[in-house]
């Protein structure tokens, strides 16, 4: 019997595929919030896409390895990060503390 539920599995696995979409940047916040970087790590929108929230927002799309440098990003700013500019709407932001943080978003798609 349970080799029979085996063999059920992997054929209905085989019907679908999983597809992951996710993001990869690495942030470096100056305490004085003069400058702050970001270098875009992974991204399977083919972009890293970023959004920090707050009184004057900024948005930038940084395609892996590329790293780019942003004035008055203090401690405390809020970000988001997603591999599609779409996806920017929903996301969740993320507080960021002086030093440096890598933060990584993802989830699993099943396509079929």
């Amino acid at each position: 019997m349970r080799l029979g539920a085996l063999v059920l599995v992997l054929a209905l696995a085989g019907c679908q595929r999983v597809q992951y979409v996710g993001v990869d940047v690495a942030f470096d916040i100056d305490p004085q919030g003069r400058t702050t970087s970001a270098k875009c790590i992974a991204s399977s929108g083919g972009t890293c896409q970023i959004d920090f929230r707050g009184p004057a927002p900024i948005r930038a799309a940084l395609e892996p390895g590329e790293m780019r440098r942003f004035q008055g990003i203090v401690p405390g700013a809020s970000v988001c990060i997603e591999p599609e500019a779409a996806a920017l709407a929903k996301c969740e932001p993320v507080t960021l503390a002086a030093g440096y943080a890598r933060i990584r978003r993802g989830r699993y798609n099943r396509v079929s």
